[in-house]
């Protein structure tokens, strides 16, 4: 059986423009990760930078989370932002992208907890379990 091919030679094939949208450098990862700590804090959220690393300590990933969000970011390709939260490893290409993740936690974090009455911004009791009826 003769297969044949689906790109002409020379063409551009879709893995080789899904791959450009990752940051091309270290350096550019790094801008990104400087970008979501801006984004952070225009949304009221304290971020701690480090190198290739930004903890945002105070926002939780859901009840129970004492830990905090951490954003990391690699030396060696492919270069993304890497959001780890609630035990998950999320890989983003952009700031943008890591920002609209986190929506849903900032504006989770600036209301107060049905299940075990922690005011907003404040983090739930370690083994909280909300209320269904007020999520």
């Amino acid at each position: 059986m003769t297969l044949a091919p689906t790109h002409p030679a020379g063409s551009a094939t879709q893995p080789a423009a899904a791959a450009s949208a990752w940051p091309a450098t270290a350096a550019a990862v790094g801008a990104e990760l400087a970008h979501l700590a801006e984004l952070l804090a225009e949304a009221g959220i304290t971020a701690v930078p480090a190198a290739g690393v930004l903890a945002a300590p105070g926002l939780a990933a859901g009840p129970g989370d004492t830990t905090g969000i951490r954003v990391r970011t690699t030396s060696n390709p492919p270069h993304a932002l890497y959001l780890i939260a609630g035990g998950r490893l999320t890989p983003h290409t952009t700031a943008g992208s890591a920002f609209a993740h986190l929506r849903p936690l900032i504006e989770a974090a600036a209301r107060p907890c049905g299940g075990c009455g922690a005011e907003a911004g404040e983090p739930c009791n370690p083994f909280c379990v909300p209320d269904p009826t007020t999520d």
